[in-house]
């Protein structure tokens, strides 16, 4: 089964929306996916927390690593309409 990028098709959702607690969840992505593509995926989440939270792209690069294209380009995710991330983020700052 070769993809050239996701579809959205596999059964990979519905097991992360079956998945009850954060630990579960982490072993879950550790068993799915190597430590560098779960590594730049909490990296992605943190550099959006930050950038929900007014953070400046050189506080953010200090405190992450990450490059300033990598910052850009999660901010552009944030500002997309209909950003599912961007409501996640909401709903978790309104808790």
């Amino acid at each position: 089964m070769t993809k050239d990028h996701p579809t959205g098709d596999s059964g990979l959702y519905t097991a992360l929306l079956a998945l009850k607690t954060p630990d579960e969840c982490y072993r879950f992505l550790q068993d799915v996916c190597s430590y560098s593509e779960l590594s730049a995926m909490e990296q992605r989440y943190d550099i959006a927390e930050m950038l929900n939270e007014k953070h400046i792209y050189t506080d953010i690069m200090d405190k992450t690593g990450a490059s300033s294209a990598i910052i850009s380009r999660v901010n552009r995710v944030l500002a997309a309409d209909g950003s599912v991330l961007k409501r996640v983020l909401d709903a978790k700052a309104g808790d």
